[in-house]
């Protein structure tokens, strides 16, 4: 028996014997290393995912007793809780196509520029099927949404705005637009304002 025909240990080491072909174990390292980039960079997106949508739908004290204080400071009214405040948009979306005694949240009423104006906190809550059999769970979905009343009636439309960055909807006498998330102060005046203008626009150009 010739010794000399005998793999060498450390070339041993350095090899992978698949179906009796030797494989460098290098391979093997850089596709490990690959389906642990893979992997760990879809789990690292999903918890982003989840931590950036509890950082939206999250929202402490001091950012309802600003919505107080915005309210005081313009001679508006503030009301923690609305029951039945969402009907009067019953059709209109986020809201359903019917309602009865639907609440709305940090409800915040007043004149802006010579109008009445409105803005709230609406929370779709609904159950889901969970992934446990028999269980389910509840699901909250937040809107923030502005509203201001039209000078005359105008029939239900939604007004395609070019510069709109948010949907607005003609209903029962009012302009409205909503937003996905929690409502917050430093949302509140430049929303009213842009609504402002699009009525001035849309009435001056009759």
């Amino acid at each position: 028996m010739n010794f000399d025909d005998l793999p060498h240990p450390t070339k041993r080491r350095n090899v992978v014997i698949v179906n009796d072909r030797e494989i460098p174990r290098r391979y093997f390292l850089l596709a490990a290393a690959g389906v642990f980039v893979l992997f760990g960079g879809a789990f690292s997106g999903i918890v982003w995912a989840n931590w950036s949508d509890a950082q939206e739908d999250s929202r402490g004290d001091d950012d309802v007793a600003a919505l107080v204080a915005l309210a005081q400071q313009r001679g508006w009214t503030y009301r923690a809780k609305v029951v039945g405040g969402a009907d009067r948009y019953e059709g209109a979306a986020p809201f359903p196509d019917v309602s009865t005694g639907l609440s709305v949240w940090d409800c915040v009423e007043g004149r802006h520029h010579g109008r009445t104006v409105r803005c709230f906190e609406y929370r779709d809550v609904r159950t889901v099927q969970s992934a446990a059999p028999g269980r389910s769970l509840t699901k909250t979905s937040y809107y923030a949404v502005f509203s201001v009343t039209a000078p005359d009636a105008v029939p239900r439309s939604v007004l395609h705005a070019a510069d709109a960055d948010s949907p607005l909807q003609f209903h029962r006498g009012e302009l409205i637009t909503w937003s996905r998330g929690r409502l917050r102060e430093e949302a509140v005046l430049p929303k009213l304002n842009y609504l402002c203008d699009v009525l001035d626009r849309a009435f001056d150009s009759r």
